[in-house]
């Protein structure tokens, strides 16, 4: 079977995984679609951006030591290129003539399936010649836009994607996510496949110690956005610092474009926060994770969390908020703790239940990221039957 993987350089830490099963079943040709604006997310570290180059190799563009650490994924696979898109709207010409120029490289292929990790503007352009395709797969992670992200760039896309003629069969990873479709598009009715989300492996692989590492703070890692629940976050803190005066929290992640941090928490706890507002290099946030107690989601709303599984990886537990799929992968006071939404007070008390005693350190024991590769091939069994059903 040969398969067209596509996807957006955004979800880049999940899909690694599901490549590095893939390949070891399919005839798989990657192709992640990169921005100017996507160069320095995820897991990648770009060397430079290609002009008037549509499909480039990972070595034409990633840094040396960004390569060396993703060729262990992509050896294997039949081909690996990113599909560059130079214009920074989502929309345009040079959209369009990437389009054209992904098709023609696709075609030679004759592809058994076609499978979208999610899509955007920018893949609109691969609509003209999706009806050359029997087998279009879509993975959906978000069915409905996070509190703060709708507008029409994500609403438009999937109005023409969703109406597009012809045998479409639908992913998700976590059952919350595929109810979530089921209740807003009713119309849809192909089949659909739950993926169980499993620890991700690629930070991992850049600890440099494997010996005990001093845990030192709170971490709360990824985008800084309204839906993530900072405010809530940073109005829990005083009541956790006036059990734990000494205690730290560090914020890691880069602001969204119109979102600002309240400063008068951080101005008044000046010495116990620190904000990182940046784009995290892969070593950094690896060690950045490792030395955390532990990780807070505080998040308004949710559908599946990266974050919670790259915790994982690194054996570190997780304090969320019980909003979308993390009850399917939280057990309660077992490998992390939940918490309600919108909640500063529950919250704060969650915190300080997981500093007494160390107790963090008891959630830490029970999560088993050493089977996360045997996770993610019982999920390429199930991928294998909806390519084929």
């Amino acid at each position: 079977m040969t398969v067209v993987y596509y996807m957006q350089v955004s979800f880049l830490d999940i899909s690694i995984e599901l490549i590095n099963v893939l390949k070891k079943h399919v005839q798989l040709h990657v192709l992640i679609e990169l921005t100017p604006h996507g160069k320095n997310l995820t897991v990648l570290e770009i060397e430079k951006f290609p002009e008037r180059k549509t499909l480039v190799t990972p070595e034409e563009i990633l840094t040396k030591r960004c390569y060396e650490n993703l060729k262990p994924y992509f050896n294997g696979t039949a081909s690996v290129h990113f599909v560059m898109h130079p214009h920074r709207t989502g929309f345009s010409y040079s959209t369009l003539q990437a389009s054209f120029d992904t098709w023609k490289y696709i075609k030679q292929f004759k592809p058994d399936i076609l499978h979208f990790e999610t899509f955007g503007l920018r893949t609109v352009g691969m609509l003209f010649y999706l009806k050359a395709f029997r087998n279009v797969c879509i993975t959906i992670h978000d069915p409905v836009p996070h509190t703060g992200e709708d507008s029409w760039k994500v609403t438009l896309p999937r109005t023409f994607m969703f109406g597009m003629p012809g045998k479409k069969k639908y992913m998700f990873y976590s059952q919350f996510a595929k109810q979530q479709f089921e209740e807003h598009y009713k119309k849809q009715k192909q089949h659909k496949t739950v993926l169980q989300m499993s620890p991700y492996s690629f930070l991992k692989n850049l600890v440099k110690s494997k010996d005990q590492v001093q845990k030192k703070y709170i971490l709360f890692f990824g985008r800084l956005s309204p839906y993530k629940g900072i405010d809530d976050l940073l109005n829990a803190m005083p009541a956790v610092f006036r059990e734990f005066p000494n205690e730290h929290l560090v914020i890691a992640g880069k602001t969204v474009h119109g979102f600002d941090i309240d400063g008068e928490v951080t101005s008044k706890y000046r010495d116990n926060i620190t904000i990182l507002d940046k784009h995290i290099p892969n070593e950094e946030l690896a060690m950045l994770i490792q030395e955390a107690k532990f990780i807070v989601c505080p998040y308004k709303d949710a559908t599946q969390s990266g974050v919670l599984m790259t915790a994982f990886g690194l054996n570190t537990p997780v304090i969320a908020t019980n909003v979308g799929s993390f009850p399917e992968f939280i057990r309660e006071n077992v490998n992390g703790l939940l918490v309600p939404p919108n909640n500063p007070e529950k919250l704060a008390e969650g915190i300080c239940f997981a500093l007494r005693n160390d107790h963090y350190k008891v959630l830490a024991q029970n999560i088993n990221s050493t089977q996360a590769e045997e996770m993610w091939e019982g999920n390429t069994e199930i991928l294998l039957k909806a390519y084929a059903s």
